[in-house]
């Protein structure tokens, strides 16, 4: 496998763990789920603008990006009971 696979590769393995959290239907299994891909999600982020090693978004990943960050976020108020009890404090 050439480097610019295994980088292609990696750039959407964010999209793979966001999908797990979307058709997971064991509710006890959701939070880890959750944390997992919104760290995939932010570590996407943080290769596209790495000065060092910087991987490009291809086109319309950042919005996807995006969305998929704030969707986490509303599943975790609804799966994760300390950020529930958070943002209703």
């Amino acid at each position: 496998m050439s480097n610019g696979q295994a980088e292609s590769e990696g750039s959407h393995a964010w999209e793979d763990l966001y999908k797990n959290v979307l058709f997971e239907a064991d509710v006890h299994k959701m939070p880890r789920r959750i944390e997992l891909a919104k760290h995939a999600v932010l570590d996407r982020l943080e290769d596209a603008n790495c000065a060092k090693h910087k991987q490009p978004l291809e086109e319309g990943e950042l919005l996807a990006l995006r969305r998929a960050h704030r969707t986490l976020r509303a599943l975790e108020q609804l799966y994760v009971p300390e950020v529930a009890r958070k943002m209703s404090a």
